[in-house]
């Protein structure tokens, strides 16, 4: 099963749901529960502790922070505590809130499968009893009933396992369907339409830091004389070499796709008009230097550096002006847009 962040993000916006309906009915119990001993604590304590942390929890779901994202993964844990510490504010044997166990093992399935299952169900026993014994201090536990209730707790998760199966099975195939679409088929790279979210990622970084990024354009020179001489199954097999390159030289901030054709495009995070030579000429060598099966493949690189005073599209025109510039003027070379008027092309044409 995949350990997708986004998986996380898919299961968990459906439990927040369900945790804002608990919370918000949570109120009820004021009129309706018989049982009033701590009853305003536990009113409390759902709608202002459970509103802040489900609210944490929904804004990390929608939020594309990584980092933010990292909580996701831990919320089986924050959730038994919760509902262990309401269990005990309820009466612990005499509450029925011992049902919202049940949430966090179907959720703890969902995301980890048979282990998380196995996992949550141990740890709902276990926290379960111990609040149990502290909650009927200093009367003595009703042993009984809470060995009926572990019972009741082992049979619900197998049943709960099955559905939580068929759920996880659900989200991994709409999240499988939506990950192809967004990648290109032959180098596994990110298509263009994963470009959009990444590049607003970067501007949104960009508006809060002030730290420009880099729009790389790179283009495989003469590529249709290599599929037209050495036939089209070889050039595939230079691009999907070319993805494998591209993807060396990036790091978990930066980005790289297939941009169509022998072309890709690259966002290179917290560069400038110096840094990003120092990115690129490295990426370059390399390309010139590999062994593509006999075949001499060079590169034409065009960049730009992030002008926020122009929307995405304009941007990476800019790389790819200063990428047809060298296509006029004898290939496989690097030019910045900046210094683009500097050269013959840009002397006789009007940008």
């Amino acid at each position: 099963m995949p350990r997708n962040t986004d998986m996380y993000r898919s299961i968990e916006r459906r439990i927040s749901i369900i945790r804002w309906v608990i919370i918000c009915t949570a109120p009820l119990m004021i009129p309706l529960s018989n049982y009033r001993e701590n009853l305003i604590y536990y009113v409390i304590t759902v709608v202002v502790i459970g509103g802040i942390y489900n609210s944490l929890i929904t804004y990390a779901c929608y939020n594309k922070s990584h980092k933010l994202a990292r909580i996701l993964k831990y919320t089986s844990f924050l959730d038994l505590v919760l509902i262990t510490f309401i269990v005990y504010l309820r009466g612990g044997l005499r509450s029925d809130t011992f049902v919202l166990y049940f949430l966090v093992i179907l959720a703890s399935g969902a995301k980890h499968g048979v282990k998380g299952t196995v996992s949550a169900l141990i740890q709902t026993i276990i926290y379960y009893t111990i609040i149990c014994y502290i909650a009927e201090q200093p009367n003595p536990l009703d042993w009984e009933r809470l060995l009926i209730r572990d019972i009741h707790f082992i049979f619900m998760t197998i049943m709960m396992y099955e559905l939580s199966k068929q759920v996880n099975e659900s989200t991994i195939k709409a999240y499988m369907a939506q990950l192809e679409a967004r990648l290109d088929p032959l180098t596994k790279l990110p298509n263009r339409l994963m470009l959009t979210d990444y590049f607003e990622s970067l501007r949104q970084r960009y508006l809060a830091t002030k730290e420009p990024f880099a729009i790389v354009m790179i283009d495989i020179d003469n590529f249709k004389h290599i599929n037209d001489t050495y036939g089209h199954p070889t050039g595939d097999k230079v691009l999907e070499n070319m993805a494998k390159i591209l993807k060396k030289h990036i790091t978990y901030k930066d980005f790289v796709c297939r941009f169509g054709g022998e072309e890709f495009l690259m966002l290179f995070d917290k560069c400038d008009k110096d840094t990003i030579l120092e990115r690129v000429k490295p990426l370059k060598k390399e390309i010139d230097t590999y062994h593509f099966d006999g075949i001499d493949v060079t590169v034409s690189i065009g960049v730009s550096i992030y002008n926020d005073k122009l929307t995405m599209i304009e941007n990476i025109t800019c790389a790819d002006q200063a990428l047809y510039a060298i296509k006029n003027t004898g290939k496989n070379k690097i030019l910045l847009y900046d210094d683009m008027k500097e050269t013959e092309y840009g002397k006789n044409h009007q940008f």
